[in-house]
């Protein structure tokens, strides 16, 4: 195994979902966040601003698919662990975050959990 798989708690799962991400002291005001992969411990998302490690959000990730009949919300509160550019991405998704989900309620790590085990 490599360093990056043993250091991971969580399987990761390819999924295309969109963060809204709550309004905070210096975020941009037009950031736009999609998810990449989905753990139950974080997530590796696109965005079209930097954001700086450490930076905390509260964020709620729109579950589809997966067998999920309507769109289900999963509120977490999240902080950001790294920060890179892909020159190559569109605009939209210039800047690709690592994610780790600090606090996240009981009920939706369940349902996460879940919604994960379907994909």
């Amino acid at each position: 195994m490599t360093d990056t798989m043993d250091k991971r708690r969580h399987h990761r799962f390819l999924a295309l979902l969109e963060v809204r991400v709550l309004p905070g002291e210096g975020l941009p005001a037009d950031l736009k966040v999609v998810t990449v992969d989905v753990a139950v411990g974080g997530a590796r998302c696109a965005s079209n601003r930097p954001l700086e490690a450490g930076v905390r959000l509260q964020i709620t990730l729109t579950l589809v698919g997966g067998g999920l009949g309507q769109g289900a919300a999963i509120d977490a509160e999240a902080s950001v662990l790294r920060c890179s550019t892909n020159a190559a991405a569109p605009e939209t998704r210039r800047y690709e975050l690592a994610l780790a989900f600090t606090r996240m309620d009981s009920d939706d790590r369940s349902r996460l959990q879940a919604y994960l085990n379907r994909l």
